[in-house]
Parts: C-alpha cells; structure tokens; sequence
C-alpha cells in the first residue's frame, strides 16, 4: 500500500514554493498519494512562538544564500513579491483547500498560485486584492469569481483554521512542513529524508 505525503504550505513562504517545484520529483519516484493541506501561517507561528527569518538577519542573509542554491540544483527561479510580507494570502489558500475533491485541479491551482506569487519578475500578484487575483487566476483558465468567492467563504476559513489546527497540534512551527505518517519533516531542505521514509 502506498504511503502519504501531506504537504502543509502558504503561498506567503517562498520555502513552500522552493518545496513544491520538489514534490512532484517524489511523489513520481515514490508512488506516494499526496495530501496537499494549506494552512496560514501567520497562525502557526503565532502559536508556536515562531519568527520569520527575516527578523534575525544572519538568519535572513542565510536564508538568501540557501535558497539561491535549491534553485540552483532544481533549475527553477524564484522573484522578490513586492507586497511581501504585507499581501493577504488567504482567499487563494482558502481557494486551493475547497479544490481538495479534484486534485487535478488542486494542483493547477498550487502551480498557478506559486508561479503569480515568487515566479514574475514583475514584483508579483497581491493575491488579496480582488482585481489582481482575478485577472491572474482568470488568465490562468480558472473561474476568477467563483475562485474568488469560495477563497472568502466563511466554510473555507473554518477549512484553513482546521488545517492550521491541526499543523499545530501535530508539531508544525513554520512552512513548509511535511509529514509521513506521524513522522515530521521541516523545510524545502527535508525532502530527501521524507522521500527515503515514503520508501522505507
């Protein structure tokens, strides 16, 4: 029986998007089922005490340097956001969790998502801002106003606060976070020992 990944994200982290270029890669190699869970982040760490890179600047100038080499090694890119960290991330969060039923669509979603919030060199999408989403995600195929509107639906922020919830209560204290079974796993830099537990 295959094994699960979950994968708990906001597109607020530019981790979660490192993190995500990687998963495919895995789940293919593996044969894993993928839970993909959206969480807002803000909230996790909140409760757990936790501050963002940035606010520690060894950590922040770190953080550039790691990055820089996961794109590196995976071939992709990443761009500043100019409303980060300022830029509301909820509604789309809010509208990949009510897409959980096709994650066909799920996961169109997440690749439109990351690419309009780290993958412009124009500064970004505001995904907060109702104007600017909808004219992303509706160049992208999606029903903008029906996505916006289930993002802002009162079920869907009852759905991200469960999800939130439940990151916590099972150790999360930032994003990306990935779980194999009971077993955590933190960072875009963990893949490989979740991957070799997914085999295990």
């Amino acid at each position: 029986m295959a094994k699960t990944l979950e994968f708990f994200f906001d597109y607020m982290s530019p981790t979660s998007f490192l993190g995500w270029a990687v998963v495919p890669g895995v789940i293919e190699r593996t044969g894993a089922e993928l839970k993909i869970k959206p969480m807002f982040l803000g909230g996790v760490m909140k409760a757990t005490g936790n501050q963002p890179p940035g606010m520690v600047p060894a950590k922040g100038k770190y953080m550039q340097q790691d990055m820089a080499r996961c794109c590196a090694r995976h071939g992709i890119q990443i761009f500043s956001n100019k409303h980060f960290p300022m830029m509301n991330t909820r509604p789309l969060t809010g509208a990949t969790i009510r897409l959980a039923d096709d994650q066909e669509q799920q996961i169109k979603l997440l690749n439109a998502g990351f690419k309009h919030v780290w993958g412009r060199k124009d500064g970004g999408v505001n995904t907060g801002d109702e104007a600017e989403f909808k004219e992303a995600f509706g160049s992208e195929g999606f029903d903008a106003d029906q996505l916006w509107a289930l993002g802002n639906d009162p079920e869907t922020k009852a759905m991200l606060r469960a999800n939130t919830e439940e990151a916590i209560a099972r150790g999360a204290f930032g994003a990306p976070t990935f779980f194999v079974g009971d077993e955590m796993f933190f960072g875009h830099d963990r893949l490989d020992y979740a991957e070799e537990a997914l085999t295990a």
